[in-house]
């Protein structure tokens, strides 16, 4: 004989609406609490571009589809010197396993500040690392 006991079946179906809604209050705070960690990071890398330190490594797109770093070595008045790292790769996530020391050559460049701060905000410079 079947339990015909209402509220047995009612807590029963219950479950699996608790399952689905702690599922999707958990992926909301995951999904706001990385747009807070977004947020935070680009506004204190837009300081770090407007106030740029030797030893900063901008993570930029040095042409379509590759991604590498330039390095600050010197910085005069309104100029920015860097040296480019000599590998670049084809992946964002990659980009931290170039930026060695030994991969950064000769090749120098230079930048006003406000030539940095407008690639920032066309994210041709999305990262800026800074010890």
């Amino acid at each position: 004989m079947e339990n015909s006991n209402p509220q047995e079946n009612k807590s029963k179906k219950l479950k699996p609406i608790w399952i689905v809604t702690i599922t999707i209050i958990g992926i909301a705070l995951l999904m706001g609490f990385g747009a807070l960690y977004y947020n935070y990071r680009k506004a204190k890398e837009k300081t770090y571009i407007e106030n740029p330190k030797v030893g900063d490594v901008y993570e930029m797109e040095v042409e379509d589809g590759f991604y590498s770093t330039a390095k600050v070595l010197t910085i005069r008045n309104d100029s920015v010197f860097v040296t480019y790292n000599n590998m670049k790769t084809d992946k964002t996530e990659g980009i931290s396993e170039i930026d060695i020391d030994r991969n950064y050559g000769l090749f120098k460049g230079a930048y006003s500040k406000k030539k940095l701060e407008s690639l920032f905000a066309q994210d041709s410079i999305f990262a800026i690392n800074r010890d």
